[in-house]
Protein backbone atom coordinates (compact mmCIF):
# COMPACT_ATOMS: atom_id res chain seq x y z
CA UNK A 1 0.00 0.00 0.00
CA UNK A 2 1.71 3.52 -0.68
CA UNK A 3 2.61 5.61 2.03
CA UNK A 4 0.55 9.23 2.49
CA UNK A 5 1.76 12.32 4.45
CA UNK A 6 -1.42 12.85 5.20
CA UNK A 7 -2.52 13.12 8.56
CA UNK A 8 -4.07 10.22 10.51
CA UNK A 9 -8.13 10.80 10.83
CA UNK A 10 -9.14 11.11 14.19
CA UNK A 11 -10.88 8.02 15.88
CA UNK A 12 -14.51 8.84 16.00
CA UNK A 13 -16.24 8.03 19.82
CA UNK A 14 -20.15 7.80 18.53
CA UNK A 15 -21.60 4.95 19.01
CA UNK A 16 -23.07 3.21 15.81
CA UNK A 17 -26.93 3.89 15.30
CA UNK A 18 -29.02 1.10 16.01
CA UNK A 19 -28.74 -2.25 17.90
CA UNK A 20 -25.66 -4.42 17.77
CA UNK A 21 -25.39 -8.38 17.80
CA UNK A 22 -24.95 -8.26 21.01
CA UNK A 23 -27.88 -6.31 21.85
CA UNK A 24 -30.09 -8.47 19.87
CA UNK A 25 -28.44 -11.69 21.77
CA UNK A 26 -29.99 -9.94 24.81
CA UNK A 27 -33.14 -9.42 23.77
CA UNK A 28 -33.51 -12.94 22.88
CA UNK A 29 -32.22 -14.21 25.75
CA UNK A 30 -34.30 -12.07 28.04
CA UNK A 31 -37.79 -13.37 26.05
CA UNK A 32 -36.79 -16.57 26.17
CA UNK A 33 -36.15 -16.60 29.81
CA UNK A 34 -40.11 -15.02 29.97
CA UNK A 35 -41.19 -17.84 27.94
CA UNK A 36 -39.12 -20.36 29.90
CA UNK A 37 -40.28 -19.02 33.29
CA UNK A 38 -44.17 -19.06 32.14
CA UNK A 39 -43.39 -23.09 31.14
CA UNK A 40 -41.42 -24.67 34.01
CA UNK A 41 -42.83 -21.75 37.25
CA UNK A 42 -46.09 -20.94 36.34
CA UNK A 43 -47.82 -23.26 34.28
CA UNK A 44 -45.78 -26.68 35.76
CA UNK A 45 -45.62 -24.71 39.55
CA UNK A 46 -48.18 -21.87 40.35
CA UNK A 47 -51.03 -23.22 37.64
CA UNK A 48 -51.25 -27.39 37.83
CA UNK A 49 -48.92 -27.47 41.02
CA UNK A 50 -47.99 -31.56 40.61
CA UNK A 51 -50.70 -33.19 38.87
CA UNK A 52 -53.52 -30.49 40.54
CA UNK A 53 -55.13 -27.99 38.64
CA UNK A 54 -55.03 -25.05 41.44
CA UNK A 55 -56.23 -21.83 39.64
CA UNK A 56 -59.63 -21.47 38.06
CA UNK A 57 -60.63 -19.87 35.16
CA UNK A 58 -60.81 -16.47 36.78
CA UNK A 59 -57.71 -16.39 38.36
CA UNK A 60 -55.09 -14.18 36.58
CA UNK A 61 -51.93 -16.34 36.60
CA UNK A 62 -53.56 -18.45 33.10
CA UNK A 63 -53.82 -14.95 31.30
CA UNK A 64 -50.44 -14.13 32.71
CA UNK A 65 -48.77 -17.54 31.50
CA UNK A 66 -50.36 -16.78 27.84
CA UNK A 67 -48.98 -13.23 28.12
CA UNK A 68 -45.39 -14.56 29.02
CA UNK A 69 -45.36 -17.31 26.61
CA UNK A 70 -46.33 -14.65 23.37
CA UNK A 71 -43.45 -12.57 24.77
CA UNK A 72 -41.24 -15.24 24.49
CA UNK A 73 -42.20 -16.04 20.44
CA UNK A 74 -39.70 -13.08 19.98
CA UNK A 75 -36.24 -15.41 20.80
CA UNK A 76 -36.60 -17.98 18.18
CA UNK A 77 -36.59 -15.68 15.19
CA UNK A 78 -33.61 -13.58 16.74
CA UNK A 79 -31.68 -16.61 16.81
CA UNK A 80 -31.91 -17.57 13.52
CA UNK A 81 -31.10 -14.27 12.22
CA UNK A 82 -28.56 -14.02 14.32
CA UNK A 83 -27.14 -17.80 13.36
CA UNK A 84 -27.47 -16.66 9.61
CA UNK A 85 -24.96 -13.77 10.52
CA UNK A 86 -22.78 -16.19 12.19
CA UNK A 87 -22.50 -17.79 9.09
CA UNK A 88 -21.59 -14.74 7.35
CA UNK A 89 -18.84 -13.73 9.15
CA UNK A 90 -17.76 -16.80 11.05
CA UNK A 91 -13.71 -17.73 10.88
CA UNK A 92 -14.28 -21.47 11.25
CA UNK A 93 -17.95 -22.57 10.16
CA UNK A 94 -16.27 -26.04 11.62
CA UNK A 95 -15.58 -24.34 14.87
CA UNK A 96 -19.27 -22.92 15.08
CA UNK A 97 -21.10 -26.03 14.15
CA UNK A 98 -18.71 -28.06 16.46
CA UNK A 99 -20.23 -25.60 19.41
CA UNK A 100 -23.54 -25.81 18.48
CA UNK A 101 -23.59 -29.62 18.65
CA UNK A 102 -21.63 -29.63 21.86
CA UNK A 103 -24.22 -27.37 23.22
CA UNK A 104 -26.68 -29.37 22.01
CA UNK A 105 -25.60 -32.21 24.03
CA UNK A 106 -25.06 -30.27 27.05
CA UNK A 107 -28.31 -28.60 27.11
CA UNK A 108 -30.59 -31.84 26.35
CA UNK A 109 -30.81 -33.40 29.79
CA UNK A 110 -31.86 -29.64 31.20
CA UNK A 111 -33.90 -29.32 28.40
CA UNK A 112 -35.75 -32.73 29.04
CA UNK A 113 -36.14 -31.63 33.00
CA UNK A 114 -37.78 -28.41 32.41
CA UNK A 115 -40.22 -28.79 29.46
CA UNK A 116 -40.55 -33.06 29.69
CA UNK A 117 -39.95 -33.43 33.04
CA UNK A 118 -38.22 -36.36 33.28
CA UNK A 119 -34.27 -36.70 32.43
CA UNK A 120 -34.51 -38.89 29.41
CA UNK A 121 -37.29 -37.72 27.04
CA UNK A 122 -37.09 -38.62 22.72
CA UNK A 123 -40.44 -37.09 22.30
CA UNK A 124 -39.41 -33.38 22.12
CA UNK A 125 -35.36 -32.58 21.50
CA UNK A 126 -33.71 -28.74 22.37
CA UNK A 127 -33.48 -25.56 19.74
CA UNK A 128 -29.69 -26.23 19.24
CA UNK A 129 -30.79 -29.03 17.12
CA UNK A 130 -32.38 -27.35 14.96
CA UNK A 131 -29.56 -24.17 15.13
CA UNK A 132 -27.42 -27.04 14.06
CA UNK A 133 -29.77 -28.60 11.30
CA UNK A 134 -30.18 -24.96 10.05
CA UNK A 135 -26.52 -23.80 10.15
CA UNK A 136 -25.48 -27.43 8.12
CA UNK A 137 -27.77 -26.51 5.92
CA UNK A 138 -26.36 -23.50 5.33
CA UNK A 139 -22.81 -25.05 4.85
CA UNK A 140 -24.43 -27.17 2.02
CA UNK A 141 -26.25 -24.75 0.17
CA UNK A 142 -23.46 -22.79 -0.48
CA UNK A 143 -20.77 -25.58 -1.44
CA UNK A 144 -23.48 -26.50 -3.97
CA UNK A 145 -23.96 -23.08 -5.28
CA UNK A 146 -20.18 -22.44 -5.36
CA UNK A 147 -19.56 -25.89 -7.57
CA UNK A 148 -19.86 -26.26 -11.59
CA UNK A 149 -22.78 -28.92 -11.55
CA UNK A 150 -25.45 -27.56 -13.68
CA UNK A 151 -28.20 -25.49 -12.37
CA UNK A 152 -31.03 -28.20 -12.42
CA UNK A 153 -28.64 -30.37 -11.08
CA UNK A 154 -27.96 -27.68 -8.31
CA UNK A 155 -31.53 -27.02 -7.47
CA UNK A 156 -32.14 -30.96 -7.69
CA UNK A 157 -29.48 -30.88 -4.79
CA UNK A 158 -30.62 -27.91 -3.30
CA UNK A 159 -34.04 -29.39 -2.78
CA UNK A 160 -32.32 -32.54 -1.51
CA UNK A 161 -30.69 -30.79 1.08
CA UNK A 162 -33.30 -28.18 2.64
CA UNK A 163 -36.49 -31.59 2.27
CA UNK A 164 -33.33 -33.94 4.11
CA UNK A 165 -33.49 -31.64 6.86
CA UNK A 166 -36.83 -30.77 6.99
CA UNK A 167 -37.53 -34.39 7.91
CA UNK A 168 -34.82 -34.77 10.03
CA UNK A 169 -35.90 -32.18 12.49
CA UNK A 170 -39.25 -33.57 11.91
CA UNK A 171 -38.31 -37.39 12.81
CA UNK A 172 -36.61 -36.12 15.37
CA UNK A 173 -39.06 -33.86 17.22
CA UNK A 174 -36.49 -30.26 17.52
CA UNK A 175 -38.18 -27.61 18.84
CA UNK A 176 -39.53 -25.25 16.20
CA UNK A 177 -39.18 -28.51 13.42
CA UNK A 178 -39.40 -28.18 9.71
CA UNK A 179 -40.48 -24.44 10.44
CA UNK A 180 -37.23 -23.57 11.90
CA UNK A 181 -35.01 -24.65 8.91
CA UNK A 182 -37.40 -22.84 6.47
CA UNK A 183 -37.13 -19.74 8.20
CA UNK A 184 -33.24 -20.26 7.74
CA UNK A 185 -33.87 -21.14 4.32
CA UNK A 186 -35.51 -17.80 3.84
CA UNK A 187 -33.31 -15.00 5.81
CA UNK A 188 -29.98 -16.96 3.86
CA UNK A 189 -31.93 -16.55 0.82
CA UNK A 190 -32.42 -12.75 1.39
CA UNK A 191 -28.99 -12.24 3.43
CA UNK A 192 -27.70 -9.33 1.79
CA UNK A 193 -30.52 -7.87 1.22
CA UNK A 194 -32.16 -6.10 4.21
CA UNK A 195 -35.47 -5.37 3.62
CA UNK A 196 -36.49 -8.66 1.82
CA UNK A 197 -34.99 -9.69 4.90
CA UNK A 198 -37.05 -8.53 7.47
CA UNK A 199 -39.86 -9.20 4.61
CA UNK A 200 -38.94 -12.88 4.28
CA UNK A 201 -38.69 -13.63 7.19
CA UNK A 202 -42.10 -12.09 8.87
CA UNK A 203 -43.62 -13.94 5.93
CA UNK A 204 -42.10 -17.39 7.50
CA UNK A 205 -43.45 -16.37 11.28
CA UNK A 206 -47.22 -15.74 9.75
CA UNK A 207 -48.04 -18.88 11.50
CA UNK A 208 -46.91 -17.24 14.58
CA UNK A 209 -47.66 -13.77 14.15
CA UNK A 210 -46.29 -12.67 17.91
CA UNK A 211 -42.88 -13.86 16.65
CA UNK A 212 -43.25 -11.48 13.92
CA UNK A 213 -42.09 -8.31 15.89
CA UNK A 214 -38.72 -9.89 17.09
CA UNK A 215 -38.08 -8.60 13.53
CA UNK A 216 -38.89 -4.58 14.90
CA UNK A 217 -34.96 -5.05 16.81
CA UNK A 218 -33.64 -6.76 13.99
CA UNK A 219 -34.45 -4.36 11.61
CA UNK A 220 -32.49 -1.92 14.16
CA UNK A 221 -29.26 -4.22 13.78
CA UNK A 222 -26.44 -2.23 12.59
CA UNK A 223 -23.75 -4.69 11.81
CA UNK A 224 -21.75 -4.61 14.56
CA UNK A 225 -20.59 -7.56 16.47
CA UNK A 226 -21.20 -5.99 20.40
CA UNK A 227 -19.25 -6.30 23.49
CA UNK A 228 -20.57 -9.64 25.03
CA UNK A 229 -18.60 -12.56 27.01
CA UNK A 230 -17.46 -15.14 24.30
CA UNK A 231 -19.92 -18.47 25.29
CA UNK A 232 -22.44 -16.19 27.69
CA UNK A 233 -24.99 -16.86 25.30
CA UNK A 234 -24.49 -20.70 24.54
CA UNK A 235 -23.99 -21.61 28.09
CA UNK A 236 -27.26 -19.29 28.99
CA UNK A 237 -29.67 -22.23 27.39
CA UNK A 238 -29.13 -25.09 29.70
CA UNK A 239 -27.57 -23.01 32.93
CA UNK A 240 -31.34 -21.02 32.92
CA UNK A 241 -33.17 -24.14 32.12
CA UNK A 242 -31.57 -25.93 34.99
CA UNK A 243 -32.14 -22.43 37.51
CA UNK A 244 -35.79 -22.86 36.66
CA UNK A 245 -36.10 -26.40 37.67
CA UNK A 246 -34.46 -25.96 40.43
CA UNK A 247 -37.03 -23.14 41.49
CA UNK A 248 -39.75 -24.99 40.65
CA UNK A 249 -38.01 -27.91 42.71
CA UNK A 250 -37.69 -25.55 45.90
CA UNK A 251 -40.72 -23.83 45.72
CA UNK A 252 -43.45 -26.91 44.69
CA UNK A 253 -40.94 -29.82 45.59
CA UNK A 254 -41.78 -31.48 42.18
CA UNK A 255 -39.73 -31.33 38.57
Amino acid sequence: MPETNAAPAQKSHRLPIGLSGAALKYIAVITMLIDHFALVVVLYGFIYNGRMLLIRRHDILPSLYDLMRQIGRVAFPIFLFLLVQGFIHTRSRKKYAVRLFLFACLSELPFNLAVSRTLFSFSYQNVFWTLLAGFLMMCLLEKIQTSEMPRWAAFLASLLVVAGLCWAVTVGHTDYSYHGILSVLLLYLFRYEKWMTLLAGAVSFAWEPAAIIAFLPIALYNGEKGRAPKYFFYAFYPVHLLALVGINYVLFHHL
